[in-house]
């Protein structure tokens, strides 16, 4: 469940660079006249998931320009609308009483999160869930790679805005009712699931990575919402609108963007792009 975490600026730390073994999985998305290199990001991590790969950082050297889904370094005045139903409203008594066992052992307020949509509470367990694994937001791919950006004056092109992303989960079905009892449902494989993301995705294993995009899934109207429409919305528009349309780019969105026929990789391929995996990665034993 950990495709709906949401990248949050929270400290200021520097470009971290401390050696281990790992592999991400870079892509080199290209025509004639620019080129894309794409890192999927995992928007909360550790310090143990840098150095990022030496062919996407010798690439970043002669990079025109960061191309993220939204520049969360930027101050936004956007605010989530919280409408009706709320969680409360949206749950039945067993799941309340699991949310409630969930809040307890997260160390998170039970009655707050009632008053909140249910969109905003399951990614608020998410979040608590990620810092309770010892995974910041600070050391999230996004977040370390614009400060970087920001640090050496690149620009940085942000796919969509702190606003949209707001007003796309606004307009989950039910208010998000299917995502939360999702969430609470499957929790203890929330957890496995995301202690084995990290350290699949550090060392590029694809075949793994996909098997927990798969186990992930809400339903088909909310991962529309969540993953393949934003897919279609971004490969529209790295293909055929300004400023992409020349020049060397670094690319990083959440990894589970980038996965199957329906990813970013493909879909640029259907648009006439060449693509290729740059890197080999490694296979991980984690369930």
């Amino acid at each position: 469940m950990f495709k709906s975490l949401l990248s949050k600026a929270l400290l200021v730390l520097p470009f971290i660079a401390q050696p281990i073994l790992a592999d991400p999985i870079v892509w080199k998305i290209y025509d004639q006249q620019r080129e894309f290199y794409v890192l999927g990001s995992i928007h909360a991590g550790k310090e143990a998931m840098f150095p990022l790969p030496d062919i996407f950082l010798e690439q970043w050297q002669q990079a025109d320009a960061l191309i993220v889904e939204a520049n969360i370094l930027q101050q936004s005045t956007a605010v989530p609308t919280l409408s009706p139903p709320f969680t409360h409203q949206a749950l039945h008594e067993p799941a309340l009483k699991k949310l409630k066992k969930i809040t307890t052992a997260l160390n998170i307020p039970f009655e707050a999160l009632l008053q909140q949509p249910p969109w905003l509470t399951a990614v608020t367990l998410q979040l608590a869930l990620a810092d309770k694994l010892d995974l910041k937001a600070d050391y999230g791919i996004d977040y370390v790679l614009l400060q970087r950006a920001q640090q050496q004056h690149l620009p940085i092109l942000e796919l969509e805005s702190v606003s949209q992303q707001f007003k796309m989960l606004e307009n989950l079905p039910e208010n998000g009712a299917p995502m939360l009892i999702d969430t609470i449902n499957e929790w203890d494989q929330t957890q496995s699931s995301l202690r084995c993301l990290v350290k699949v995705w550090q060392h590029g294993d694809s075949e793994k990575l996909e098997q927990l995009f798969q186990e992930s899934q809400f339903d088909p109207t909310t991962d529309d919402a969540l993953i393949f429409d934003r897919n279609k919305h971004w490969a529209e528009t790295l293909a055929h609108t300004a400023p992409y349309q020349s020049g060397k780019f670094m690319l990083v969105v959440g990894a589970f963007h980038l996965i199957g026929e329906q990813g970013l990789p493909n879909l640029m391929k259907q648009q006439g792009f060449k693509v290729e995996k740059l890197t080999s990665g490694t296979k991980v034993n984690c369930s």
